[in-house]
């Protein structure tokens, strides 16, 4: 749209109702450099939601992973030695189980019944 704005006036200055015009004027009379757009199949619109949701929970789990090793480096550092994957579900049981050193002392490993 640029080189048709070129068209109309060689100021860099954006305006609105002029851009508009000049979009108007050139599918009117340069409709050939133009084309039309296809309607994306469902599955592929679909598939791409799911890839931006998976890309955003993965961002998402970072951000949070980081507040926590944050959080845990201020109080809580002998956590961090357990695991680099902060995220890890075994580590998220752990620390539900003792959230706070003075717990973790308390806490004793548990035998299986048949031992």
């Amino acid at each position: 749209m640029d080189r048709f704005r070129d068209r109309f006036t060689l100021a860099g200055a954006k305006d609105d109702s002029r851009d508009a015009e000049v979009m108007a004027s050139a599918l009117r009379t340069d409709l050939r450099c133009f084309r039309p757009l296809a309607v994306a199949d469902p599955v592929v619109i679909e598939l791409r939601e799911w890839s931006r949701i998976a890309n955003d929970l993965g961002a998402e789990r970072n951000r949070l992973t980081n507040r926590m090793r944050e959080q845990l480096w201020r109080y809580f550092p002998a956590m961090l030695d357990l695991e680099s994957d902060l995220g890890a579900e075994w580590l998220l049981d752990l620390w539900e189980i003792a959230p706070t050193p003075h717990k973790a002392i308390r806490v004793r490993e548990r035998r299986s019944p048949r031992s």
